[in-house]
């Protein structure tokens, strides 16, 4: 008894000297808490920390994504796991701020771990130079390039001579003398002869990288072939989810070809992009009036679409159930009108070909009705950041994505604006039916003016950043052209998609066609207003992130001191506005193309060649002109097989393009301040800076910036390790 009752005592005794540990702890943290700064932090920011979480996915993903070599990634990870435990231990007793900084670092560890996990398992073999062999393999994909030629994406791959383990997984091969309207269905195993090339490199350093791309896509290479497709039988079984796959896209191909047979030209065309994801058709001049009116995200499908058909299909079966007595009494309306459109927004996802853009759109919109079967507020930050969590943790690689950047931008602005608008708005009491229906209507309107401001507000500076241009009309036109969209396309697009099953789907499309005719209109009639495209100059990569940052900080917090938000934004601008000049001299990979930066803008050497590479670079420039006005400027001198140009400082540059030329032409150029570019050269020994064949297959593409120190130079290609996509296994004769 007595050794019970001393145990007793000391377990007392312990109960004490824990209670007196953990007041200890508790009057520290009460003592950072009750200063005023953090007091005030922490009362009103408590709940928004989980929105920072996915940023800081975000942050480790870009973290994996920027060096120039390829990290060495396992020491983190080995670390990882006893560091996390000692700093949340340390955190627990600092406060909730250094246990808040330790799970950020922890996620944005997770996030360059999901990077470069995603990264090993996409690497895949991949054509090393062009070569000419019998391709065989399963049409996945029928698409245009953009001369207009049909294309066709093939899985299964075969290459004759090579083996198994050495060819790529997928191909693309452009069809130069061969219809659309002929090629056969996807699911159909074809062989042809092709020249099959690696994917295109840069065009300039710092610009896109069409390799990264097609790494993630497990795309081993590009090809042409003006031959036949041999229709051949497959030897492979297929597993029910080809047989799935492959029977969505026949249904995606024969939906298109009935869009585009009941609404002939551009209006079956638009449909068919907007409904199935078939773009194929699109003809330039719509497109490029798209564009310039800022209505492109019309034809992709996205978070506009899958939330237009959802919310419709959520209201219309909500009314349903409500006007039914059986279902209005016994079920909860509202989770059931989920329910389905849930399953609408699964089965458009399916049919569209489930894209990049498409999946996000329809993770966000999931979130949103999930939130609604268990009962709370569909459309909020949290449910957004937990959408961008997910597609992070699932394909990093959007990160970088131009599709991901703007969708989100436009999202976040909306949901915490209106939620701003709601925290700050009046109550209003029941109004008679009367009154209800005109400020119905007038809530619409201002709805799609605010939502044109903010959403357009907050992608303005990212399609500036990714694609060189803006649209000061885009407000104007969106104002016109998303109405309609909302209130007649789409409605009659779910009325065709009912009746279709009876055959009596074509009234409700040629409705639609009027709808799509608008929009058409609307967009040219913007294009052609004075100063509908203003091009813009290239920006350093730290503008987007300080523009990205800022104006999460301004939407995330609910304080005062968010508007700091605004400063990065405004410094993002300014180091936009006075970024570093462009280079002098420009040379595309192979020494195919030279772009000379003058007075009048940049000077090309080719009207033609090298289209994409002369299109990147006058983008960049911010310079509106095309190719052929480009390649008339003055500034180049040309003679036979060379041409010449006077550059800043005192520097020279010396082109020679020709195999034949003259002895010693060569060697007599290669003077002091001088720039010489032989494209068949085998070395050349002299005070200029000299680039051969070897020197510029070696670099890539060349940016050179000529200063009082020299020049600084640039290559598309560095020397050391490389990324994954820069040096993956490469299939070879």
């Amino acid at each position: 008894m007595h050794t019970t009752q001393a145990q007793g005592e000391r377990g007392a005794d312990r109960g004490v000297v824990r209670s007196a540990a953990f007041m200890g702890r508790k009057d520290r943290s009460d003592k950072v808490l009750n200063h005023a700064v953090f007091a005030t932090l922490y009362r009103i920011e408590n709940r928004r920390f989980a929105l920072w979480l996915p940023v800081a996915l975000g942050v480790g993903v870009w973290a994996y994504f920027h060096p120039v070599e390829e990290p060495d990634w396992r020491w983190a990870f080995a670390g990882l796991a006893p560091l996390g435990l000692v700093v949340t231990g340390l955190a627990r007793r600092a406060g909730w701020g250094a246990l808040a900084l330790c799970w950020l670092a922890a996620t944005g560890f997770l996030g360059f771990g999901a990077a470069a996990g995603s990264a090993h398992r996409a690497n895949a073999p991949a054509i090393a130079w062009p070569m000419g062999e019998t391709v065989e393999g399963r049409i996945i994909g029928l698409s245009r390039s953009a001369s207009g030629a049909p294309r066709i994406l093939l899985d299964r791959v075969m290459i004759y001579g090579v083996e198994p383990e050495a060819t790529p997984a997928r191909i693309r091969l452009t069809l130069l003398d061969t219809d659309l309207e002929t090629l056969p269905i996807p699911g159909t195993r074809v062989r042809v002869y092709a020249t099959l090339m690696p994917a295109v490199e840069p065009v300039e350093p710092g610009a896109f990288d069409f390799r990264r791309r097609a790494f993630f896509q497990r795309l081993g290479g590009v090809g042409l072939t003006r031959g036949h497709l041999l229709v051949v039988p497959s030897t492979r079984e297929s597993s029910l989810f080809d047989r799935l796959s492959v029977g969505l896209a026949n249904l995606r191909d024969s939906i298109s070809r009935h869009l585009r047979t009941v609404l002939p030209g551009r209006q079956g065309a638009f449909a068919a992009a907007i409904i199935v994801g078939d773009r194929a058709d699109i003809a330039e001049p719509d497109a490029e009036a798209l564009r310039a009116s800022n209505l492109a995200h019309l034809l992709a499908i996205s978070g506009l679409h899958m939330g237009m058909l959802t919310g419709l299909v959520y209201g219309l079966a909500r009314l349903l159930f409500a006007l039914v007595p059986f279902t209005s009494y016994r079920i909860s309306t509202k989770k059931a009108a989920a329910l389905v459109a849930l399953t609408a927004g699964a089965g458009y996802l399916a049919l569209s070909g489930a894209t990049v853009a498409t999946q996000r759109a329809y993770i966000m919109v999931a979130f949103a009705l999930l939130a609604v079967l268990v009962d709370r507020p569909a459309i909020t930050l949290r449910a957004l950041a937990l959408a961008a969590a997910v597609i992070l943790l699932i394909r990093p690689i959007s990160l970088l994505d131009a599709g991901f950047q703007m969708s989100f931008a436009a999202t976040i602005a909306l949901v915490a604006g209106y939620e701003a608008m709601r925290a700050r708005g009046p109550n209003r009491a029941d109004r008679p039916i009367w009154q209800v229906i005109p400020r119905l209507l007038a809530l619409y309107v201002i709805g799609i003016l605010i939502s044109s401001l903010l959403a357009g507000g907050a992608t303005a500076p990212f399609a500036a950043f990714h694609f060189n241009r803006t649209a000061p009309y885009g407000l104007v036109s969106n104002l016109l052209a998303l109405p309609v969209m909302g209130v007649w396309i789409a409605p009659w697009a779910c009325l065709a998609g009912v009746l279709a099953p009876f055959g009596l789907a074509d009234p409700a499309l040629r409705a639609m066609g009027a709808g799509i005719e608008v929009v058409l209109m609307t967009a040219h009639w913007v294009a052609s207003l004075p100063g509908a495209v203003q091009p813009v100059r290239a920006a350093p990569p730290i503008v987007l992130g300080l523009i990205a940052m800022g104006g999460l900080w301004l939407a995330l917090w609910r304080g005062p001191w968010r508007f700091g938000g605004i400063v990065a934004i405004a410094m993002g601008l300014f180091v936009w506005s006075n970024a570093p000049p462009r280079p002098d001299v420009l040379i595309a990979p192979g020494g195919r193309l030279v772009g000379v930066l003058g007075p009048d803008g940049r000077t090309l050497d080719h009207a033609r060649a090298q289209s994409f590479a002369a299109k990147t670079w006058l983008r960049r420039d911010g310079d509106g002109a095309d190719q052929a006005e480009a390649a008339r400027r003055p500034g180049l001198t040309r003679g036979r097989g060379r041409l010449s140009a006077d550059l800043a400082h005192d520097w020279r540059l010396e082109v020679l393009w020709k195999k034949r030329r003259r002895p010693g032409l060569a060697a007599s150029l290669c003077t002091k301040r001088t720039i010489l570019i032989d494209r068949h050269g085998q070395g050349q020994s002299g005070p200029c800076l000299y680039y051969g064949l070897r020197e510029l297959k070696r670099s890539g593409a060349i940016a050179i910036t000529l200063g009082q120190s020299g020049p600084q130079i640039t290559t598309s290609r560095r020397p050391g390790r490389g990324r994954l996509w820069e040096r993956r296994r490469q299939l070879r004769r």
